[in-house]
């Protein structure tokens, strides 16, 4: 916790306070002021959440107290997966069994590897060679995805492919002291000893067209009540940038957010503020109309994502990754301790979605404002 809030707080300092300099159409200081001590006797918490969402400007002119300190949100959040094990959700290949044994399509591992080692899913050990020979011999279209077996938030993933019984990353064949090299050094991959190779997925067409080096998952939000009902908070698209494999908007990604029951767009593209923290035009940076736009297979995802949700118990909270198929809806994985910033200012602030409800039951308190 104490580590958690040092980082917020240089988060803060480094990039949130820059946006904020940069800003213009701010509110009178002395208003500023007043809010925040006002968002500070409602919440009784550093109101991080108003520098985070902007509203010190003037375009909110009501309601800031539907933003919640995001802390109070993941301390809500951990509340309520208390009583589960995170290995669920954090063992990419204990998920994708638990995912698969109720019917629901997810990702496709190929092997395991270790420091010196690659194995089979059945457990049987490879060569270098005959990993490459296998994998070249299943013609994959889109090639292999090589991520960590736990965790990561986009970090030492790496997309590569085979070209005549050879296998290559960025254009250059990778032998086998070139492979572990990049696996197990490169990207932070020395945080992780254990890789998993996977089927790279074929995104539908419509979300290629946003950005086709990556695949450009939905995250939804959920929470699951006492009586077992899903409820959601919030859905957004993922966009990778230019270029990148990942859609993380720890690595500079976009979101977008989508309308829960018709699965149109309805923002621009917002960046963390690492990465500016503006809002941009759908149309002009993806060349997609959002008027037009509905995410493919929106019933199905959510229908997907509500099987998902109540297969995964005792967890309650939990933010979803769903890759689009042309086939429809695939989990890519589910996330506890995900991040709620961005998914807050997409929505409107969180505190009359049922994450924010739950803050309030538990605590005790009534609706603030």
């Amino acid at each position: 916790m104490i580590m958690r809030n040092y980082r917020r707080f240089k988060r803060m300092l480094s990039a949130d306070f820059m946006v904020y300099l940069r800003a213009s159409g701010k509110k009178p200081l002395p208003r500023q002021i007043s809010e925040i001590y006002r968002l500070y006797r409602t919440y009784d918490h550093l109101p991080y959440q108003y520098l985070k969402h902007g509203l010190y400007l003037r375009k909110f002119e009501n309601g800031i107290e539907r933003y919640l300190p995001t802390e109070l949100l993941h301390i809500t959040r951990d509340a309520a997966n208390a009583e589960a094990d995170p290995t669920m959700v954090e063992d990419k290949l204990l998920f994708e069994k638990t995912i698969r044994s109720v019917g629901l399509r997810s990702t496709n591992t190929l092997f395991r590897l270790a420091r010196g080692s690659i194995a089979d899913m059945a457990g049987q050990p490879f060569t270098y060679a005959d990993f490459v020979a296998a994998i070249d011999a299943l013609q994959l279209p889109d090639g292999i995805i090589v991520k960590p077996l736990t965790g990561g938030s986009g970090s030492a993933v790496f997309k590569l492919c085979t070209r005549h019984g050879q296998l290559f990353h960025d254009g250059h064949l990778l032998e086998e002291a070139e492979f572990d090299r990049l696996i197990f050094t490169t990207n932070k991959g020395h945080y992780w000893t254990e890789f998993v190779v996977q089927e790279t997925i074929s995104q539908h067409p419509d979300l290629s067209r946003f950005n086709p080096t990556s695949v450009n998952t939905i995250r939804i939000d959920t929470l699951v009540d006492a009586s077992g009902h899903v409820h959601f908070n919030a859905a957004a698209l993922k966009v990778g940038t230019r270029g990148s494999i990942v859609d993380n908007s720890s690595a500079g990604g976009y979101m977008i957010a989508i309308d829960l029951e018709t699965g149109h767009l309805k923002t621009d593209a917002k960046r963390e503020s690492e990465f500016g923290g503006q809002y941009h035009d759908v149309r002009q940076t993806f060349r997609v109309d959002p008027s037009s736009f509905v995410t493919p297979f929106w019933r199905q995802t959510r229908d997907t994502v509500e099987l998902a949700a109540r297969t995964l118990a005792p967890f309650r909270s939990l933010g979803w990754d769903i890759a689009i198929t042309p086939d429809g809806p695939l989990v890519v994985e589910a996330n506890a301790d995900y991040g709620i910033d961005v998914l807050q200012e997409l929505s409107g602030g969180y505190l009359a979605k049922p994450l924010g409800q739950e803050y309030l039951r538990r605590m005790g308190a009534n609706r603030p404002g």
